[in-house]
């Protein structure tokens, strides 16, 4: 009798440690908060409310709680997850919006804000982080403007909307005489390219020849065709000086400013005969009888261009 009583106390012993052992189960639960993840164990039937406080983490009333705060955790249900509710600024170049998120990331402030990302803006968070409480997201519209100047081109990302505001931003200093390309109070769009040429006006004093002229007279007492040289003729000197333009380096244009005559030139001159010459016989054609009278003529060219007509 006395060993049925004390297996039967062991048997009794042994349930009491299972059924004990079962309720004192542990399950391992993660609660997700943004990109914070925090791990415990906790019994069965725990409450999200109690097992947050047990974490101490603190939730606002407008936060979105998976499964709600009274929920009970169960094997089939050990995963925690909130979703802030935020409030943020979006700034771009045309204000201010302010955005209420619940569980949104960056990304989303920007859609919800309106505000479309083009390919070179800059925005100083990550599009995938979380959204927190005052957060402010700051837009910065950029350009690809590209600047050719001093015999270099680069490309820069700018935010400004002019020309001029552009070469303030590049260190780019202007001389009195320079171009740009498009002009300074031109606007920015993306892909402009802004073209700086440098110019510069120099004098330059070159010595140039004077081509001498030649001068005709006539006499009589020669003959048509007949000439001499009375004097012959010489080219003069003169100094030049030029207000020459350079652009980039190369000449442009070149002006006069000043001639100043140092050699005069000394022109050529020439007597040519005015006295006609005598005429003499150039041809003579014989031209036959064709009517049967015997008869014909000469066709007589002279040297003074005349033509006669001669019967025979």
């Amino acid at each position: 009798m006395w060993l049925k009583f004390m297996a039967g106390m062991a048997i009794l012993l042994w349930s009491d440690l299972v059924l004990s052992g079962c309720s004192d189960q542990q399950i391992a639960v993660i609660i997700y908060d943004g990109r914070t993840q925090t791990r415990l164990m906790t019994k069965s039937g725990q409450t999200v409310e109690n097992l947050l406080e047990e974490a101490e983490i603190s939730v606002d009333g407008e936060d979105v709680i998976t499964p709600a705060r009274e929920a009970r955790i169960t094997e089939n249900q050990a995963d925690i997850q909130i979703e802030r509710c935020t409030n943020v600024v979006v700034e771009t170049e045309d204000g201010e919006s302010k955005v209420q998120l619940i569980g949104g990331r960056v990304e989303d402030a920007l859609e919800e804000a309106g505000v479309t990302l083009l390919k070179n803006d800059y925005i100083n968070h990550d599009m995938d982080a979380y959204c927190t409480e005052g957060m402010r997201i700051s837009v910065v519209h950029r350009m690809a403007v590209s600047l050719v100047a001093d015999g270099h081109k680069q490309t820069c990302l700018t935010q400004v909307h002019t020309v001029k505001e552009f070469l303030e931003e590049q260190n780019v200093t202007l001389g009195a005489l320079d171009r740009v390309s498009p002009k300074q109070s031109a606007g920015l769009s993306d892909g402009t390219e802004v073209v700086v040429k440098r110019v510069e006006r120099r004098e330059q004093t070159d010595t140039e020849s004077i081509p001498f002229e030649t001068s005709v007279s006539y006499s009589d007492s020669m003959t048509v065709g007949s000439s001499r040289v009375v004097r012959e003729g010489e080219n003069g000197e003169k100094k030049v000086t030029y207000q020459v333009t350079y652009v980039d380096g190369k000449e442009e244009s070149r002006d006069v400013v000043r001639e100043e005559v140092v050699k005069e030139a000394v022109n050529r001159q020439i007597v040519q005969g005015s006295k006609p010459k005598g005429r003499t016989v150039v041809s003579k054609q014989r031209v036959e009888d064709c009517d049967g009278s015997g008869h014909g003529f000469y066709i007589i060219t002279y040297s003074d261009g005349t033509v006669e007509y001669e019967d025979f």
